[in-house]
C-alpha cells in the first residue's frame, strides 16, 4: 500500500511540473490587425543613429526570424503570412525611410540596410537568426548574409535578384524620377505598384498603398539609385546560409533572366516556381509560401542539393 500511494504522489508531482512548464511558457504574440498595425509598432535606436521600428509576433522562445520588406513597403507586408509563421519569433522591421523608421537625408543602399539589419538584431540580443528577404529586402538580406555570415542560418529570398539594373530606361527608373509630392495612393502608378495577377485581400493593399504613397520622395529616389548600381554577384560567394528562392513566374519586375542570375550566384540553392503568381507571390498565396519556407527552415541543417530544376507550386484553389 505504501508503494502505491508513493507512486500515485510521483504521478501527481509530474503532472503539476508538466502544468507548470505549460505555464512558464510564453504566450505567442498575436499578429495586429491591419488597423491596429501600425500602432502595434516599436522603434529601436541602433548605434548608427538611425531608429528603426518594428512589429514582433510568434513565439517568444522560438528561432529568431528577421523579416525584411521591398521597396516602399513596411513591416504590415508580412501581415499576411505572418499566422502560418507562428512557431517562430518574428522580428519585421520598417527599412530606414519606409513606415515609422528614421529617413535621414542618405543613404539607401543594401550595405545601408544591411548594416541596419546587423544593429538591429544585436539590439534585440539575437545572435544568428533566419533572414527572409523580400524584393529589396531580398537584396539587403544577401547583403547581410555576405557580410555577417554569423548572424544568418538561412536565408529565403522571395522575389528576387542578384543585380535590379533600373537605371535610365528601365519601367522603374522612368515611372520614380517623374512622381512629385503628394503621391496620390489611388494614381494608376500606384495601382500598377501593387497590380497583382492573383486575388489579394482588398483592406491590406489599400493600407500598404496609402503608407507606400507616404514613403518620402528622397527615400524612393535613394532606392532607386541603389537598385541601378550595385550589382550582388561578386559577394554572392560569401554568403554561407543555405538558401531557398521563391519566385513566381509572372512576376513583372524580376522576370526569369534573374532567377538565372540567381542560379548562377547560388547554385547549390533550392529553388521554388509559384505558377501563375506574381511578384507578391506570397500575399496571394501566403498559406503555400509559408509551408515552403517553413519546410526549408526547420529542415536539419545540411547542405542542400542542387536544384536543376525547380517544379512549379501550384497554389490550392481556395488559398488565402
Amino acid at each position: 500500500m505504501k508503494h502505491f500511494w508513493m507512486a500515485m504522489l510521483v504521478a501527481a508531482g509530474s503532472v503539476i511540473a508538466a502544468s507548470c512548464a505549460r505555464a512558464a511558457e510564453p504566450s505567442p504574440i498575436a499578429v495586429p490587425s491591419q488597423s491596429g498595425w501600425a500602432d502595434a509598432k516599436k522603434r529601436v535606436a541602433l548605434p548608427n543613429g538611425v531608429s528603426l521600428a518594428y512589429v514582433e509576433m510568434g513565439a517568444p522562445d522560438g528561432p529568431p526570424t528577421l523579416l525584411i520588406h521591398g521597396y516602399t513597403d513596411n513591416s504590415r507586408s508580412w501581415s499576411l503570412i505572418a499566422p502560418h509563421l507562428m512557431k517562430r519569433r518574428l522580428l519585421a522591421i520598417d527599412l530606414r525611410g519606409h513606415g515609422k523608421s528614421d529617413a535621414p537625408r542618405c543613404c539607401y543602399g543594401y550595405l545601408d540596410f544591411a548594416d541596419d539589419a546587423a544593429l538591429f538584431l544585436d539590439a534585440m540580443g539575437v545572435s544568428k537568426a533566419d533572414v527572409i528577404g523580400h524584393s529589396l529586402g531580398s537584396l539587403a538580406g544577401q547583403m547581410l548574409a555576405a557580410q555577417h555570415p554569423e548572424k544568418v542560418r538561412d536565408l529565403v529570398l522571395i522575389s528576387s535578384t542578384t543585380f535590379v539594373g533600373s537605371g535610365p530606361g528601365s519601367w522603374l527608373w522612368d515611372n520614380v524620377t517623374k512622381l512629385t509630392a503628394p503621391i496620390d495612393p489611388d494614381s494608376q502608378f500606384m495601382k500598377d505598384w501593387y497590380a497583382n495577377p492573383n486575388p489579394v485581400d482588398e483592406d491590406y493593399l489599400t493600407r500598404e498603398r496609402t503608407e507606400s504613397a507616404a514613403t518620402p520622395l528622397h527615400v524612393w529616389t535613394g532606392v532607386l539609385w541603389g537598385l541601378a548600381v550595385s550589382d550582388l554577384t561578386a559577394t554572392a560567394p560569401l554568403v554561407k546560409a543555405p538558401v531557398l528562392v521563391l519566385w513566381g513566374d509572372q512576376d513583372g519586375l524580376f522576370d526569369l533572366s534573374h532567377q538565372e542570375k540567381l542560379e548562377k550566384a547560388y547554385p547549390e540553392a533550392r529553388f521554388e516556381v509559384f505558377a501563375g503568381a506574381g511578384h507578391n507571390m506570397f500575399w496571394e498565396f501566403p498559406r503555400d509560401a509559408a509551408r515552403i519556407i517553413s519546410d526549408f527552415l526547420d529542415a536539419p541543417d545540411e547542405p542542400e542539393a542542387p536544384s536543376e530544376s525547380a517544379t512549379p507550386v501550384v497554389p490550392a484553389p481556395d488559398a488565402p
